[in-house]
């Protein structure tokens, strides 16, 4: 049976192992509280701020047209302009897809028919007649800036290839996106060519509403 001294030994070595295991949990809830604090401080990825915005995540496309004809070659068309829903913000995902159709005359060769808006080699197929080349710029009404200061190439989506864009762009609710063409050629050479065309651009995203 043990003594009274065994006890109070005993008694002591308890509490001095819960001492040391509990400063060994205070030091591990001081490191996770250390590290929660960094990264509730750091700055919040582009993806993080879209995902905090509330609301549901509907597929759309946000789409507009505007008429053109040959005397706009070389130079910047009427722009495609676009009202963003006021239920909700809208979020672009991909460069635009922007194709167009000859409208007149009636009796053109290609009437209603896409034809591309560049003439950058397509993967399956030839068009070699009636093409357009286009510039373009994008301008956030709503905020009355460009997205840039000189106009962008051919960077276009297709309808069988989708281009993602470096970085998701969101617009507010009620602004307006105005695309503008700019025609840097207009080759018109079809056996009846057109005498008037509509530039159609969509622009492929998300719109986030609501519950």
């Amino acid at each position: 049976m043990a003594t009274t001294d065994q006890k109070t030994a005993l008694h002591s070595r308890l509490i001095a192992q819960l001492r040391n295991e509990n400063q060994q949990i205070l030091g591990q809830m001081q490191m996770l509280q250390d590290q929660l604090n960094q990264v509730a401080s750091r700055p919040r990825s582009p993806t993080e701020m879209l995902d905090a915005v509330k609301g549901r995540r509907i597929e759309s496309v946000l789409s507009g047209d505007v008429l053109f004809d040959s005397t706009m070659d070389g130079k910047t068309g009427n722009p495609v302009t676009i009202q963003v829903s006021q239920d909700g913000p809208f979020v672009i995902t991909h460069y635009p897809m922007v194709l167009w159709y000859p409208t007149a005359p009636s009796t053109t060769t290609n009437l209603r028919r896409w034809r591309p808006v560049t003439t950058f080699p397509l993967p399956d197929q030839v068009v070699d007649e009636d093409i357009i080349d286009l510039l373009y710029t994008i301008v956030d009404g709503g905020a009355q800036r460009n997205f840039q200061n000189n106009p962008r190439g051919p960077m276009f989506s297709r309808p069988d290839a989708l281009q993602p864009l470096p970085m998701p762009t969101l617009f507010a609710p009620n602004a307006t996106i105005q695309f503008y063409p700019i025609f840097n050629k207009i080759t018109w050479n079809s056996a009846t060519p057109p005498t008037q065309g509509n530039l159609h651009v969509d622009f492929p995203g998300y719109r986030i509403v609501n519950l």
